[in-house]
C-alpha cells in the first residue's frame, strides 16, 4: 500500500515565511497548515456542520456517490464520507494533503473542469469552490453538470453579501517554536480579503512578514439562475440565507436525457 503523503506542518509553513518573506505565500500554498488550523476553529466547524445539515435536507435518500468541488482541507468531505462514497476535488495540493491524510479520496484538479465525468449522484460546491472571480459564474456549474449523471443533483453556495467575509481582526497561532499572527481586513468597496502575516521564531528572534490578497465575488439570485440555465440545469432553486448567513443556496438537477 502506498503511504499517504505527510501534510506540511505548521513549523514548515512558518520557517518558509521567515526564510523568504518575499515569496508568494498564501493559504492555498505555503500557509496551508494555517488554513487547516482555521478550518477546525469553532466558527469554521459550525459553518461546516450547517452545510452538512443543508446537504442532508436536500440530497435524495438514494444518493450514493457524491463529489465535492473545492474541498480544501476536507472538513466537509469528512462529514460526507460518513454516509456516502465521496470524492473531493481541489486545485491546491497543499490543502488536499490534509484531506488525504485522514483517508479521504481526493483528486487535484480544477473545480470548473474536474477530472470526473457523468458518474456522480450529487455534486456539492461552496464559496465558488476555488474558481477565480474573473471566470464566468457558469464555469463552475458547467463542471458540476459534466460530473453528474443524468438526473443527478447539484447543491452549491454562492456569496451574496460581502459583509459575510468583511470581519476584520487579528488571529494568533502558536507552535513549539513559532508564533504566527494573521491580521485580516476588507477595504470598503473592494472585493478582496487582505491578510498580513507576521511570523516570529521564538528560538532565534527572527521575524518574517508577508501578505496575500484573495479576491471574492458577490452575486445575486438572478445571476445564479442565468448561469444555471446557461449550463443546462433545470428545476433550479436559489434561496438566500438558508445555510450560512450571506450565502445563496443553490439546488438544480441535470436533466434526464430522453430519446427523440
Amino acid at each position: 500500500m502506498t503511504p499517504r503523503p505527510r501534510p506540511p506542518s505548521f513549523a514548515d509553513a512558518c520557517a518558509r515565511v521567515v526564510e523568504d518573506p518575499g515569496a508568494d505565500h498564501s493559504l492555498a500554498t505555503t500557509l496551508a497548515p494555517v488554513r487547516a488550523r482555521m478550518d477546525v476553529s469553532e466558527a469554521a466547524s459550525a459553518r461546516t456542520d450547517a452545510r452538512r445539515e443543508l446537504l442532508a435536507a436536500r440530497l435524495p435518500a438514494d444518493v450514493d456517490r457524491v463529489a465535492e468541488l473545492g474541498c480544501g482541507t476536507g472538513t466537509l468531505l469528512d462529514r460526507l464520507r460518513e454516509e456516502h462514497d465521496a470524492v473531493g476535488v481541489d486545485p491546491a495540493p497543499g490543502l488536499l494533503a490534509f484531506a488525504a491524510a485522514r483517508g479521504a479520496s481526493v483528486i487535484c484538479g480544477d473545480p470548473a473542469n474536474p477530472p470526473l465525468r457523468a458518474a456522480f449522484d450529487a455534486v456539492c460546491a461552496f464559496d465558488a469552490a476555488g474558481t477565480p472571480p474573473s471566470a464566468p459564474l457558469s464555469a463552475l456549474f458547467e463542471g458540476a453538470y459534466a460530473t453528474l449523471r443524468p438526473g443527478g443533483i447539484l447543491v452549491a453556495g454562492a456569496l451574496s453579501d460581502a459583509r459575510a467575509v468583511a470581519d476584520s481582526g487579528v488571529e494568533t497561532y502558536r507552535g513549539a517554536r513559532y508564533v504566527l499572527e494573521r491580521a485580516v481586513d476588507v477595504a470598503p468597496g473592494e472585493s478582496a480579503v487582505h491578510a498580513d502575516y507576521r511570523v516570529t521564531d521564538r528560538r532565534t528572534g527572527a521575524v518574517g512578514v508577508t501578505s496575500e490578497r484573495t479576491p471574492f465575488r458577490v452575486v445575486d439570485a438572478a445571476d445564479v439562475r442565468e448561469a444555471l440555465d446557461d449550463s443546462g440545469f433545470e428545476d433550479a432553486s436559489v434561496v438566500a440565507d438558508a445555510g450560512v448567513e450571506g450565502e445563496l443556496v443553490v439546488t438544480a438537477v441535470r436533466p434526464v436525457e430522453t430519446g427523440g
